[in-house]
């Protein structure tokens, strides 16, 4: 009896003593064995398109689905009216509180993990909420089929978000944006390499999507298409900072300059920047997050359907 108060006594003074730390993300990108271990301290946001799969095909347990269509918005900046960006931070305030995230709570952002758009649908909205200064955010590497492939299951079971309480954001991470702006002094600039993600059909100016009123790509800008960084078939894991320093060596890009990132809508080159940025190291990486959607509106920005050599 007297041992047991003696231990009461003990671990009462330890508990006041010391602060206890809430759970923390080891890095921008967690694997499978992280989460199973911290799977009920987190909250896990599904990012997908396809809203049906999650109930259908299934998720992991406790996940809150998240409709890729509404992660970004339509916004009139500069007079311009444009769709597909980032949204304002009483916008996001709103849309994080919905799917259940609070200041303090610890994000894991999942996928599919079948196609390189479903990575980067995850990438986006952790892009979002970095600019946002909110830390405690990661990517679960491979989405859901890294899950399964490491012998866990999905369920199909209903998931409904309850809601959190994401307020007063700590303003903004201007340095992985690029402006508009930014972009054209960039095309003069030496020391800011301009990437075009895009598909190389896009980048020669064979084909455009809708909502890019024009052929090409900025001038300077030199073509990585996304899906460069993921395997053709199997889980989509990204590469390490060898191989992504390897596949950008080759296609002659300095990955220790500064880089600008940009494709149609923001979307594709989000998981680039996650690869440059969060992997390789790179601090000095943006986004340009009107990309052509925006560069395209005005006529007077310059396209080129000329390679870049």
């Amino acid at each position: 009896m007297v041992q047991r108060f003696l231990q009461a006594i003990i671990c009462s003074f330890v508990v006041l003593s010391f602060p206890v730390y809430s759970l923390v993300v080891p890095s921008s990108v967690i694997d499978t064995d992280w989460l199973s271990v911290n799977l009920d301290g987190v909250v896990l946001l599904d990012v997908r398109k396809d809203l049906k799969s999650f109930s259908e095909q299934g998720h992991i347990l406790g996940a809150k689905l998240v409709d890729t269509k509404k992660v970004r918005v339509s916004r009139t900046i500069d007079g311009v009216e444009l769709t597909r960006m980032r949204p304002d931070q009483a916008q996001f305030e709103s849309f994080m509180s919905a799917h259940g995230v609070s200041n303090d709570s610890v994000v894991v952002i999942t996928h599919q993990g079948q196609t390189p758009g479903d990575v980067a649908g995850a990438a986006r909205l952790f892009w979002q909420m970095k600019y946002y200064n909110f830390q405690q955010v990661a990517l679960l590497n491979g989405g859901n089929a890294a899950w399964t492939a490491s012998m866990e299951d999905l369920t199909t079971n209903a998931s409904t978000a309850s809601l959190g309480r994401l307020t007063q954001m700590n303003g903004v991470n201007d340095e992985i944006l690029a402006t508009i702006q930014e972009v054209k002094l960039a095309i003069l600039d030496p020391g800011v390499q301009l990437v075009d993600t895009r598909s190389l059909r896009f980048h020669v100016g064979l084909d455009s999507r809708s909502y890019v009123y024009d052929l090409g790509h900025i001038p300077s800008s030199k073509v990585f298409p996304y899906k460069f960084l993921h395997p053709v078939k199997g889980v989509m894991v990204f590469p390490t900072k060898q191989q992504i320093k390897a596949r950008f060596n080759a296609l002659n890009i300095d990955l220790d300059a500064g880089v600008i990132l940009y494709c149609n809508s923001a979307y594709e080159c989000s998981s680039v920047w996650v690869a440059l940025h969060e992997i390789y190291g790179n601090q000095n990486v943006q986004v340009y997050d009107g990309s052509l959607h925006q560069w395209t509106k005005d006529p007077a920005n310059p396209m080129t359907i000329n390679l870049t050599k």
